[in-house]
């Protein structure tokens, strides 16, 4: 095989000069370049030869240059160029200045969340775009999210840029030729930050990308992932069978809302999730950060992760320094989902380590509760105070969901009521659901379905109602069979607003 230097040179030579290696990856490597035309330092990103001589690897290389080229966004690495001489394949991309995020965690350990939620915001604002544009980008992960320095008015500035859509999906006809270059049932990306959906070979959306950046989130605040295990096989499983450790058992300076928030990205079922990078974004924002805990290291190293490359000789491109190499290798093998498959149908025989929520004192075997999200179907959103909707079953009482505050006890005239849906780990025959609540005088109905309905009239008749309720309360759910539970509160009671600080499930 020729030299790789020898070869880029001479293939190169003319518009684009390589410089020098700076990463290598499983399908490529990246080169420091220069563009003579434009007069601007590139990096250039060339297939590995013995993949060239794949077509279907030249077609995805081929297709990451067209989807990444179609993403006009100042936190997406631009694409300039792509072509093909002879056994070379090559893209021309932005060089960025900086560090990658997974270097930035290694050396300070954790970030402090007045500096890690204006990160994931701006990714979160990038992956929209992406998705927007009918992308998925499914490798989410900090050695794909680049940090650089950017001047501003007063001072520098830390600007984000994610990297890397080698292995994106796009969005695009069915039968298009090629369209999917990943074979069905294949698990595309990196175990720590993979979607229960993508470790089950279903395929992946705008959902997947939102749970991959609530992994990275959850590691900028605590130092490593949620998931940690010996292989790369057991990682991945985990995503699909273990609820998260929550964020403050871990960091004491996590406030609550942005743990609630980060939970929510990290539910099991997509459903349960933001469903959009752009409402993550929103929730981000929303949490407030003016806290001594939340800006604590925060004032006097804002971007310790940015590294000042010196001025270089007239003529020679900027570059980073050499980034780390990620130490956890992409997943693409399709047999994981098989022996994953046989792992959570094992889990789901033996009830696994879930949640089974923490309310009330029913006896009998309780019911994993796979994820909490808040139910509204006739808001202006679906949704109600949807980042607190995990709290209700985190097994801390002292955490809460609640309604809004209404005119009246009618909700204002504006909707019949407003609920929490519990998406179980498995369908099972179900005994009663336990509340905990310090609202007073409160009613509601209880329904059990397969799966969770989007409209209050696709889940049938409630199993039980209630009125008058002095706080806590037990519903009995009749052994009915179902996979999902919808706790519909139809009177917040004489304060206008309805809390519930914990739910569980028992069988029947």
């Amino acid at each position: 095989m020729p030299d790789p230097q020898s070869l880029l040179d001479r293939v190169l030579v003319g518009r684009y000069r390589a410089v020098r290696l700076i990463a290598r990856g499983g399908m490529a490597e990246v080169w420091e370049g220069y563009d003579d035309v434009l007069a601007r330092p590139v990096a250039i990103k060339v297939l590995h030869p013995h993949l060239a001589a794949d077509e279907a690897f030249v077609e995805r290389f081929r297709r990451e240059a067209i989807a990444a080229a179609r993403l006009a966004h100042p936190s997406i690495v631009a694409t300039f160029d792509t072509g093909t001489d002879g056994d070379v394949t090559f893209i021309v991309m932005e060089l960025v200045r900086g560090r990658t995020l997974r270097d930035a965690i290694k050396e300070a350990g954790t970030l402090p969340p007045a500096v890690a939620v204006p990160i994931a915001a701006e990714v979160a604002d990038a992956l929209e775009h992406a998705h927007q544009a009918g992308l998925v980008h499914r490798d989410v992960k900090p050695a794909n999210i680049l940090l650089s320095e950017h001047q501003g008015e007063t001072a520098p500035l830390l600007r984000v840029k994610v990297a890397d859509f080698g292995i994106a999906k796009l969005a695009v006809p069915p039968d298009t030729a090629g369209a999917d270059l990943t074979q069905t049932g294949a698990v595309v990306g990196t175990a720590r930050y993979l979607s229960p959906e993508q470790v089950q070979g279903q395929t992946p959306d705008a959902r997947s990308d939102v749970y991959a950046l609530g992994v990275v989130l959850y590691e900028m605040l605590c130092g490593r992932p949620p998931f940690q295990a010996e292989t790369e096989l057991a990682t991945a499983v985990l995503h699909v069978r273990q609820a998260p450790p929550g964020l403050r058992s871990v960091a004491r300076q996590v406030p609550e809302d942005l743990e609630a928030v980060v939970l929510q990205a990290l539910a099991k079922d997509p459903g349960a999730r933001f469903q959009s990078a752009a409402a993550l974004r929103r929730a981000l924002l929303s949490v407030d950060l003016d806290t001594p805990a939340a800006r604590a290291g925060a004032e006097d190293d804002a971007v310790p992760q940015v590294v000042r490359d010196p001025t270089p000789p007239a003529g020679v491109p900027v570059v980073p320094r050499e980034p780390t190499p990620s130490r956890a290798p992409a997943v693409v093998v399709a047999v994981l989902v098989v022996v994953a498959a046989a792992v959570v149908a094992f889990v789901a025989r033996d009830g696994g380590d879930g949640r089974t929520g923490g309310g009330g004192t029913s006896e009998g075997r309780g019911v994993q509760i796979a994820s909490v999200r808040s139910f509204d179907p006739e808001g202006r959103d679906g949704e109600e105070n949807e980042p607190r909707a995990p709290l209700a079953a985190d097994g801390n009482p002292a955490t809460a969901w609640s309604t809004d505050r209404y005119n009246t006890r009618q909700f204002g005239g504006l909707k019949p009521g407003v609920g929490l849906v519990l998406q179980l780990a498995s369908p099972t025959g179900l005994g009663r659901l336990a509340v905990t609540s310090a609202t007073s005088d409160w009613a509601a109905s209880v329904y059990v379905a397969d799966q969770p309905a989007d409209q209050l009239a696709g889940w049938g008749e409630p199993v039980t109602s209630r009125s008058g309720i002095p706080g806590d309360a037990e519903f009995d759910l009749d052994g009915r069979e179902g996979g999902a539970v919808l706790l519909w509160i139809t009177d917040p009671g004489p304060g206008r607003q309805a809390s519930v600080s914990e739910v569980s499930v028992t069988a029947s």
